[in-house]
């Protein structure tokens, strides 16, 4: 009995096989199924796991990805808003493990997180918000091998990459130094909470508090309360699409591409 299921048209063998990777599976789901309806091969990657957004590790971790039996792609697609410091050690992952040109949709206005990517090895990156026929020409100019940022902007954002993720590390590692209690308290600080509020609800004395209050201020080197849930804030939620002067005068006249 038929199944009433109209099949795919078999794959243009002149144009690349596509592997895509999304951070949300329907996304990569659906540019999947556009990309096979205009003949291209795609194949889905697992977006991977990172157990340590803020680490090292993160960035030394290989693991391959797993995607559809048959041949390797020709290139491979992510997309991503890449506004999430465990997005861009996820891509940085992704573009490690499978070694062929990677294009890049990003959420995030060019900066700090483009250069992340770049500097782990993708071929190009360019806004999410382009249509379907500017996709199948970036993915089609990239296996040919035509790449239109120049070299200058790409070390350019590398820089402003490597220049981020020190600050960030410069601040986790302030942070990881908290007793339990301490963060506790900075946790309450930052939702808010006086310290009259922390004492009653911890039913110990304000001084207690004031004294970890000091000890907090003291550790992440900083000198108020204030400076220091912006530090809490900007480790537990960051995102990596701070943009330099440079590449915010330029953003707006390329209509959110690289070239």
């Amino acid at each position: 009995m038929a199944s009433g299921r109209v099949p795919l048209a078999a794959p243009d063998p002149t144009l690349p096989r596509v592997a895509v990777a999304a951070d949300q599976n329907l996304v990569a789901e659906s540019v999947r199924a556009a990309l096979l309806h205009r003949g291209y091969d795609a194949v889905l990657v697992r977006w991977p796991a990172v157990e340590d957004p803020y680490g090292a590790a993160a960035t030394r971790r290989r693991r391959r990805s797993r995607r559809a039996v048959g041949p390797p792609p020709d290139i491979a697609l992510l997309l991503s808003d890449l506004d999430k410091i465990r997005q861009v050690r996820g891509a940085q992952a992704l573009i490690g493990a499978l070694d062929v040109p990677w294009l890049v949709l990003a959420g995030v206005p060019r900066g700090p997180a483009w250069g992340a990517l770049y500097e782990r090895g993708a071929g190009l990156i360019i806004s999410t918000d382009i249509g379907l026929d500017d996709l199948c020409g970036y993915i089609d100019d990239l296996y040919a091998g035509r790449t239109p940022l120049e070299a200058g902007r790409r070390r350019e954002l590398i820089r402003a990459w490597r220049a981020f993720a020190q600050h960030h590390g410069e601040l986790a590692a302030r942070l990881n130094t908290l007793t339990g209690r301490e963060e506790e308290v900075l946790q309450q600080l930052y939702q808010g909470l006086g310290v009259r509020t922390i004492a009653e609800r911890g039913e110990v004395a304000e001084a207690t508090v004031r004294s970890q209050v000091k000890a907090i201020l003291r550790k992440l080197e900083v000198n108020s309360q204030i400076a220091a849930v912006a530090a809490y804030q900007e480790v537990q939620s960051s995102a990596a699409d701070r943009t330099t002067e440079r590449t915010k005068a330029t953003a707006g006249r390329e209509n959110g591409t690289d070239g």
